[in-house]
C-alpha cells in the first residue's frame, strides 16, 4: 500500500484571474524578522521534481507489468490464472495513473509554490529595506523604533506616522508571506490525499502464487527456527559466497563449475548439513543410483560412482524430495517477466528458512535451477525474499528470489515453493 507523503510548506502563486492580494490573508500568523531572512524553499523544489520522476516511474513500471501478463516473453499466455494475473495487472495499472496524476499534480504546486514564496519573501524584505534605509529600526518582531531625536513638533509626529505605516505595510507583507505558505501545504495535502485511500489488496482468487493446499507454519509452535534449520541456513550463508569470495565453495564437496551447474549440488549439502540423511550408497545401483537413492561419498565404492543423480540434477532433486515425502510443494507461480513478480511470493507461498525453491526454465519448462530460501531483507526500498545459491560464479549470498536471466522468464518458465521436512521441525 502506498504510504501517504508528508508535505511542508511553500507558497502558492497567484493564477491567471487573480491577483497576490486576493491571495493574501491579513490574518493570522506573523513571522519574525529572521524567519523571513531565512525562509528557504528548495525543499520544495526537490520534492517538485522528485514527484514528477516518482510518478513516472510508477506509470512505466506498472505498465511493463501488465504488457508483460499479456504476453510474457512474446508467447501468447491462456487460462484461468493468465486472465486473473491479466485482470490484476490491468486494475493496479489503473490505480497507479490515477494517484501518479496526484503526484504530478503536487509537484506542479510545488513548483509554483516555490516559486511564489519568494516573490511574498521579496516584498516583505523589500518593506523591511525601505524602513530601515528612512533611518528606522525594525526588530525582531517586526516592530519599529525610531533612534533619530528632533526637536521640531512637527518633524516628531511625521517620524511617528511614517513608523506606523512602516509597521503596517510590514506586518501585511509579512502575514501575506505565512498565509501564502499555509495555503500551499493546504493545497500539497489536499492534492496527496488519493495516495492514503490506495491499497494493492492481495484476492486469494486472483493470487498469481497458487498455494497447493499445505500451508508451511513456523517451524515450532513458538515460532522458532529448528536447530536442524538453522544448521542448513548457517551452512548456506557461509557457502553461498561473497562479496570478496564469489566463488566460495566447500572442498570436501566436488564443485561442477562457475556456468551454473552447482545450484543443487550446493542445495543438497544445505539439506544434509540440516540433518537428512543420506539414502542409499551406489553400491546397488551402478551409475549414480536410481531415483529413490540420494547420497554423496567421493566414489569409496565404484570409482565415478561418488554421488546419485538426486543429488546434483535440479529436476532429479526435486522428484526426490517431493516423491519420497521429505518436502511437499506448497506453491507454483508463471514467470512471465522479472518485473511482474511478487517479491514476497515464496513467502505468501508458505516457505520457511531453509526451504528450497526450483525453477523450470523459458525452454522446455524443465527444472533446470536450485535455490534456497534463507529469509527477507530490505533492498533498494522494499521488503523481498531472499535465497543462498551457487549460479554462476557471481556473489550468491541473499540475492532476491526473481531470477535475472532471460532463462527462467517468459515461454514455458515457472517456479515451485518446496517446503522441507528437517528433523525436529
Amino acid at each position: 500500500m502506498c504510504q501517504p507523503i508528508a508535505v511542508r510548506t511553500s507558497i502558492l502563486r497567484p493564477r491567471a484571474g487573480r491577483s497576490r492580494c486576493d491571495v493574501a490573508v491579513v490574518s493570522g500568523r506573523i513571522p519574525s524578522l529572521s524567519q523571513i531572512t531565512e525562509w528557504d524553499t528548495r525543499h520544495l523544489e526537490v520534492a517538485a521534481t522528485s514527484w514528477s520522476v516518482t510518478a513516472q516511474q510508477w506509470e512505466t513500471h506498472f505498465s511493463a507489468i501488465n504488457s508483460g501478463m499479456l504476453s510474457p516473453g512474446g508467447s501468447k499466455w491462456e487460462g484461468s490464472a493468465a486472465e486473473a494475473a491479466q485482470d490484476r495487472a490491468w486494475t493496479d495499472l489503473t490505480k497507479v495513473r490515477g494517484v501518479a496524476e496526484a503526484v504530478r499534480g503536487a509537484s506542479e504546486l510545488a513548483r509554483n509554490g516555490a516559486d511564489d514564496i519568494a516573490w511574498a519573501r521579496r516584498q516583505a524584505l523589500a518593506a523591511i529595506a525601505e524602513a530601515e534605509e528612512s533611518g528606522f529600526v525594525v526588530a525582531e518582531d517586526l516592530s519599529i523604533s525610531d533612534p533619530v531625536s528632533t526637536s521640531l513638533l512637527h518633524e516628531s509626529e511625521s517620524r511617528r506616522e511614517q513608523a506606523r505605516e512602516f509597521a503596517a505595510e510590514i506586518g501585511s507583507r509579512a502575514r501575506v508571506l505565512a498565509s501564502l505558505d499555509d495555503a500551499v501545504a493546504d493545497s500539497i495535502a489536499a492534492a496527496l490525499a488519493p495516495l492514503r485511500e490506495v491499497s494493492f489488496n492481495e484476492a486469494t482468487d486472483t493470487n498469481v502464487v497458487h498455494q497447493l493446499g499445505f500451508k508451511a507454519a513456523p517451524a515450532r509452535p513458538d515460532g522458532a527456527l529448528s536447530d536442524a534449520r538453522r544448521r542448513a541456513i548457517e551452512y548456506a550463508d557461509h557457502w553461498a559466497g561473497s562479496a570478496d569470495d564469489p566463488h566460495r565453495a566447500n572442498p570436501e564437496y566436488e564443485n561442477f563449475g562457475d556456468g551454473g551447474g552447482d545450484c543443487t549440488n550446493f542445495a543438497s549439502q544445505v539439506m544434509r548439513a540440516g540433518g537428512l540423511k543420506d539414502v542409499g550408497n551406489g553400491i546397488d545401483d551402478w551409475h549414480r543410483g536410481d531415483a529413490d537413492d540420494w547420497y554423496y561419498n567421493n566414489g569409496i565404492h565404484f570409482p565415478w560412482n561418488d554421488r546419485s543423480n538426486t543429488w546434483s540434477v535440479a529436476q532429479a532433486n526435486r522428484d526426490f524430495i517431493v516423491n519420497s515425502g521429505r518436502g511437499n510443494v506448497v506453491g507454483t507461480a508463471p514467470m512471465p517477466t522479472r518485473a511482474a513478480l511478487d517479491p514476497l511470493a515464496p513467502s505468501k507461498a508458505g516457505l520457511v528458512p531453509g526451504d528450497l525453491i526450483y525453477y523450470h526454465d523459458t525452454a522446455t519448462g524443465t527444472i533446470n535451477h536450485t535455490a534456497v530460501y534463507v529469509g527477507q531483507e530490505m533492498k533498494n526500498g522494499r521488503l523481498v525474499d531472499v535465497v543462498d545459491q551457487h549460479a554462476n560464479g557471481d556473489n550468491n549470498f541473499h540475492n532476491d528470489w526473481m531470477p535475472d536471466g532471460s532463462g527462467f522468464t517468459g515461454g514455458s518458465a515457472s517456479v515451485e515453493f518446496v517446503h522441507l521436512h528437517y528433523p525436529g521441525d
